[in-house]
């Protein structure tokens, strides 16, 4: 069964906004431990977070259309 892109491009635009939510509520948190709850969060790992938030590889050319 194929992904549904839009939905991924959803997950992706979440997984962004929860990064800016938990950086701007714990500032002092070090970049791998907001990934770590990110990973935990969304059920992700943390090396396809950083992707997503990145824009790297596959994770770049996700949109909503």
């Amino acid at each position: 069964m194929a992904r549904n892109n839009n939905l991924i491009a959803l997950r992706n635009q979440k997984v962004k906004q929860r990064f800016s939510q938990i950086s701007n509520k714990y500032p002092k948190w070090k970049y791998d431990a907001v990934l770590e709850t990110l990973s935990l969060e969304f059920f992700i790992s943390k090396r396809t977070i950083s992707a997503i938030l990145n824009n790297e590889g596959a994770y770049k050319s996700a949109f909503l259309n």
